[in-house]
């Protein structure tokens, strides 16, 4: 038998399935993963390996993004993760005994988390604890979107309440008639096979058709924009947007004939780095555009 049960954290609301048999089952839906794959399975080592006193690396991680595995997996998600691997156990004196249990393992794939087990699970405080580790990390956007909260209360911008990687913006900042925002994805064309990415997009008013491409030293070919259109006149970089730059050092900085698209490779955590690439952007986008904390 399966139940489905809608559980709200936060705001919002996540529809879940559990099943005890024929095998133990656990799912959670996720919107927007963008094709990020992640899957968390556990195995034992010696007693004599050394061990860091805060943190248990006795889960297996694969994934197709290694970034994108790391911001997900934050201090609740492993939190979470660990709790439920302990099972308590029988014990003839008064004192709990937790073992480990290595029966279940974790999975985010095609827009959902879920947790499984080979056969059936005969205990609903075992289940429980699946449905509580798979909702921390099903719940990982929420958390992600408080940082933006916090930058756009600074830069006065609109954050939304999850980060959906490849969905709509985190953040949305107006400058003058300019509106610029703020997305993380995975993919910049269909094609690609996909990294993390933070990217300040805007569209451009009054465009004289001039484009511009800067590319970081330092980022690899893979994950390099599509090139501009040959022919077109060369954007100048006047001596604010050479400073708004240098303060934001992103990955790439691509200035077409109709819209501008800033691009960090990975997740931006420095908010001087990500509010200067917004003024960059709402300055390129338009000239009239008024001034911000970084110009």
């Amino acid at each position: 038998m399966v139940v489905r049960a809608e559980i709200p954290i936060g705001g919002a609301v996540y529809r879940a399935r559990v099943a005890m048999a024929p095998i133990g089952r656990v799912a959670v839906q996720v919107p927007h993963t963008d094709g990020f794959d992640l899957a968390l399975a556990w195995t034992d080592r010696s007693n004599t390996d050394p061990r860091p006193p805060r943190f248990d690396d006795s889960y297996l991680v694969e994934t197709n993004d290694v970034a994108l595995a790391s911001a997900w997996l934050d201090f609740d998600a492993r939190t979470a993760l660990l709790a439920s691997r302990y099972v308590s156990a029988p014990n003839p004196r008064n004192t709990a005994v937790l073992l480990r249990d290595g029966t279940w393992s974790h999975e985010l794939k095609a827009g959902e988390i879920t947790a499984r087990r080979l056969e059936a699970e005969p205990s609903s405080e075992r289940i429980a604890d699946m449905l509580a580790a798979s909702l921390a990390l099903a719940s990982r956007p929420a958390r992600w979107a408080q940082w933006f909260a916090k930058l756009a209360r600074v830069i006065g911008g609109e954050a939304s309440s999850r980060v959906e990687i490849g969905g709509k913006p985190v953040l949305r900042v107006r400058r003058g008639a300019v509106d610029v925002t703020v997305r993380v994805l995975r993919r910049l064309d269909p094609d690609e096979h996909g990294r993390l990415r933070t990217l300040i997009g805007a569209r451009r008013l009054g465009s004289s058709g001039d484009t511009l491409t800067l590319i970081s030293d330092d980022l690899p070919r893979a994950a390099w924009p599509p090139p501009n259109a040959p022919g077109a006149p060369r954007l100048r970089i006047e001596d604010q947007a050479s400073n708004l730059l240098d303060t934001a050092r992103p990955s790439t900085s691509i200035v077409r004939p109709h819209d501008i698209e800033i691009t960090f490779d990975g997740a931006v955590t420095d908010a001087n780095r990500l509010g200067a690439a917004i003024e960059l952007a709402a300055r390129w986008a338009d000239d009239s555009a008024p001034v911000g904390p970084y110009r």
